[in-house]
């Protein structure tokens, strides 16, 4: 029962948010809806257990679509103006430490240096620059709270919205095991990939978004 009922909040997740979006939007949204009722089949109807095991399919799947994401926020970061550049870069980097948190760096055959820089205590080199992106974006507050109303209705907002409900709610429940649900484990990855695959939809289209809001 507990399969049905979650996987009919993931469907429902995503198809609230085809309703507030438009064409090319809708598409996209409708993909990753087609995306995980295929995940939903093969591993609760097919058995496939092996797509959600530990360094399997679905997280090198996430690491590939976090780094992706990372580029896309980049590239939208130069079609921007100055004060929305900040936050495509912030975006950008978040993405990057999401990116590493799903690898083990330290079990890779890398230099130890990578391993200092992305699993031990160079890791606070991004958070800083994080931070720095952040109090950016806070000195122009004014203007997007002047205009949240367009940001939230944009399709970055909806993305970013939807991204956030699974990896704060719904992965964070998953992972602690809160109910106790068989396919917990495959509840979590799932959340995570789509997660990562809204943020990736959100920066293909975050320049044209944010041009519009400004007009």
């Amino acid at each position: 029962m507990d399969t049905v009922l979650i996987a009919t909040l993931f469907c429902v997740l995503l198809a609230t948010g085809i309703l507030f979006l438009d064409g090319r939007n809708r598409i996209v949204l409708s993909v990753l809806l087609v995306l995980n009722l295929a995940f939903w089949y093969l591993v609760v109807g097919r058995g496939m257990d092996i797509l959600y095991a530990e360094n399997g399919w679905m997280e090198n799947s996430q690491v590939a679509v976090l780094l992706v994401s990372c580029v896309g926020f980049v590239g939208a970061a130069f079609a921007l103006r100055m004060r929305d550049r900040a936050l495509a870069l912030l975006l950008a980097v978040l993405c990057f430490i999401f990116s590493f948190r799903e690898v083990d760096v330290d079990e890779l055959e890398v230099p130890r240096w990578v391993i200092f820089l992305l699993a031990e205590e160079g890791r606070a080199i991004f958070f800083v620059v994080a931070l720095g992106l952040v109090i950016q974006v806070l000195r122009d507050a004014r203007h997007y709270l002047d205009h949240w109303l367009g940001y939230l209705r944009s399709s970055p907002g909806i993305y970013l919205l939807e991204a956030a409900f699974l990896l704060v709610v719904l992965s964070g429940a998953f992972e602690e095991d809160l109910f106790g649900f068989q396919y917990h484990v495959f509840y979590e990855e799932l959340s995570e990939l789509l997660a990562y695959c809204l943020l990736l939809a959100a920066s293909l289209d975050l320049p044209r978004a944010l041009r519009a809001i400004g007009k």
